[in-house]
């Protein structure tokens, strides 16, 4: 169960009388802190947009570059493999050369791993590039800087990493994350950095630029999951809109193949995001990175068909492997459920693409509420990638294991790493060390919600009018909104059973529901149940009839005490990991004979863990009985309990199981202290 946490903004004192927004709209903001018509004005000021002098050393770039043009030096743009450093290499090397510049480009494929690299410099070098221009990377990159200087090239670095505390040496580096940058906002894309120089080289207001890279430096944008908010906004805006009118040829050729041409007027961030960037960063992924560059730089149609054709078909393949080494982890975990009560989950396997590991980490993630790093091990080296929860840092975890790494990086959320494959062991107990010292009872995963309209401010105009919060993406969520005590009318399967539609009851009035996480199959609420939800709403028009969609988010059982069944839930893991917990608390959890009787009778209706719990803790029996309870049941062969699938079985055994034997009730009646 995910931590839900409410705004407390009544949509009765939120901004709807003074602006005119709609309850929706205006519960949204208030949720966001912007409660008055200074923030409102602020957060829709379409022209938002800085001085790019601002940024430190852009005075001196713009100058460096200048010159290189006007003596024809050559000049290599250096970029990274992921969505935002194509767009940022595709969009300065485009300038250059539309200015008659002699350039070129380079792109590092993740074998040679993130930035500049050695090879990459004698390379460049040797080609006569007289000046080194890198974009989204290079301002860690003090070793790779010092060569690049004893190799007589310049260089300028533009990038949007937290820089450390000795910078590397550059004519200019330009990075609004820098401790002595004045400009005004910090959270840049590489491409939006990169959008910024181009802009001063014009010396311009933006706008011309945006005409003609606001497309790239908005789906680099979405791509880096930078926050949507001030000026990563405008760029945004003003980029989607321009998609409409995209001179791109490889751009629009890859939004054919993806199946966006009918859309092509109307993409938004969320499309971008699920559509455009995955094919952008499967060549990367999957190929060199290198092809989506060729692709967004082509202006032949016929020959950027078949290069987005490509693009295509290493997403189609990115996916297939996803699912397959998801598909191998959930068969050991159902296996060995062990991994999943530490506190963070750490699972290794051989010959897992590195390309997916990032991916397949963040869906354990979604799944199982824990921090997560996956490794891929090919011989004696492994590469791993982690994701993490809000309040559980992915880079201080990994710099507690800095020396069994040979290489790491990354933010709070998430991080990049390397080491020995005789390491891994030695990793998983070091960051389960971390996790203990650092973090006695773990964060959950959470889920905000932006109020709690009543039903009647849930109206076609009012869904309607959240359109003009877009664009939607970190920072500026899709606005979520909590409906308590939904009465369940009925439900459906949709799409052969993939998904689930449902009806509700809420405040009155009745709606359509959509569950697109759980398939029908799994969706164990019953007709007559009352359920809280966390919802998103949308329009849904069909045969000339608009209708009001709630699409859920994450759901339970109605009136379910959360701070109770978190703390329950984290006596179960200190149990499970063998922790010492209050001795008083013993005697609690040692379920009695009304209490199994009351689970086992849930359990001859349930097919799912989380409803047996939820039920459960209707009956007033908390989440850690239920849990022993379910694990004395599957001990004894009463029933098939799959943790990782969250899945339970009734075995009709035709015989009365001996629950005493059970090796948890045993473990826990040894614990209990003496009298």
């Amino acid at each position: 169960m995910k931590k839900w946490t409410l705004n407390t903004v009544s949509h009765l004192t939120a901004l709807n009388e003074k602006q005119g927004l709609g309850t929706l709209v205006s519960l949204a903001l208030s949720a966001r802190g912007i409660t008055d018509g200074e923030k409102v004005h602020d957060f829709f000021n379409a022209d938002k947009s800085h001085d790019p002098f601002l940024l430190k050393d852009m005075d001196k770039a713009v100058e460096l570059i200048r010159t290189a043009l006007l003596n024809g030096a050559k000049i290599t743009v250096y970029g990274d493999y992921d969505c935002d450093g194509v767009a940022a290499t595709v969009m300065l090397h485009g300038y250059l050369t539309a200015l008659g510049g002699e350039a070129d480009w380079y792109i590092p494929s993740r074998e040679e791993g993130y930035g500049l690299n050695t090879k990459a410099i004698e390379k460049i070098a040797k080609s006569g590039t007289e000046l080194i221009i890198t974009v989204d990377n290079g301002v860690s990159a003090v070793d790779e800087a010092r060569l690049i200087k004893e190799k007589g090239v310049g260089l300028i670095i533009t990038d949007h990493h937290t820089p450390p505390e000795n910078l590397p040496e550059a004519a200019a580096i330009i990075n609004p994350k820098r401790k002595d940058d004045p400009y005004p906002f910090k959270n840049l894309a590489g491409c939006g950095v990169v959008f910024k120089l181009i802009t001063a080289l014009e010396n311009s207001d933006g706008a011309g630029v945006a005409e003609q890279y606001g497309d790239l430096a908005a789906i680099g944008t979405i791509g880096d999951v930078v926050p949507l908010v001030d000026e990563n906004r405008h760029i945004v805006s003003l980029g989607l809109e321009n998609i409409k009118y995209s001179e791109n040829v490889g751009l629009y050729c890859l939004m054919r193949q993806a199946g966006l041409s009918e859309k092509a007027g109307g993409i938004d961030a969320v499309t971008a995001a699920y559509i455009l960037c995955p094919r952008i960063n499967a060549a990367g992924r999957f190929a060199h990175p290198a092809k989506a560059a060729e692709l967004l730089l082509c202006e032949n149609a016929n020959t950027a068909y078949a290069k987005a054709r490509e693009l295509n078909e290493l997403n189609t393949l990115r996916g297939e492997t996803e699912r397959s080494v998801t598909a191998e982890i959930e068969a050991r975990l159902s296996a060995d459920p062990s991994p999943l009560d530490g506190r963070v989950v750490v699972l290794a396997g051989e010959g897992w693409h590195h390309g997916i590991i990032g991916i397949v980490s963040a869906r354990m993630v979604s799944r199982f509420g824990k921090p997560c790093a996956v490794v891929s091990i090919n011989g004696g080296e492994a590469k791993g990638s982690m994701r993490s929860v809000p309040g559980f840092s992915a880079y201080e975890s990994l710099k507690f294991c800095e020396d069994l790494l040979v290489k790491f990086g990354g933010h709070a959320g998430a991080g990049g790493f390397s080491l020995l494959s005789g390491n891994v062991g030695a990793f998983k107990e070091r960051m389960s060390a971390y996790a203990k010292q650092y973090h006695d009872i773990m964060p959950n995963v959470e889920i905000r919600a932006d109020g709690r309209p009543g039903a009647n401010d849930i109206t076609v105009e009012n869904v309607e009018k959240l359109d003009v919060l877009q664009p939607f993406g970190e920072g500026n969520p899709v606005p979520v909104f909590f409906l308590p005590n939904c009465l369940i009318k009925g439900k459906r399967p949709l799409k052969s059973g993939k998904y689930t539609a449902f009806d509700i009851e809420y405040d009155g009035r009745g709606f359509k529901a959509l569950d697109f996480g759980r398939a029908y199959a799994d969706f164990w609420y019953k007709a007559g149940d009352r359920a809280d939800l966390m919802a998103s709403l949308g329009i849904n028009e069909y045969n000339g009839v608009t209708d009001i969609s709630v699409k859920v988010v994450d759901m339970r059982l109605s009136g379910l005490n959360q701070e109770k069944y978190f703390a329950a839930g984290e006596t179960y893991e200190r149990l499970a990991r063998g922790e010492e917990i209050d001795g008083k608390l013993i005697g609690r959890v040692i379920p009695g004979e009304e209490q199994i009787k009351k689970v086992y009778d849930i359990a001859k209706n349930a097919s799912r863990l989380e409803e047996i719990a939820q039920r459960a803790l209707k009956e007033n029996i908390n989440y850690c009985v239920t849990r022993i309870i379910t694990d004395i049941f599957h001990e004894t062969g009463l029933i098939e309990l799959n943790r990782a699938a969250g899945s339970v079985r009734l075995r009709k055994t035709g015989r009365k199981a001996d629950l005493s034997r059970s090796a948890t009730l045993i473990k826990l009646k040894a614990l209990t202290p003496n009298p």
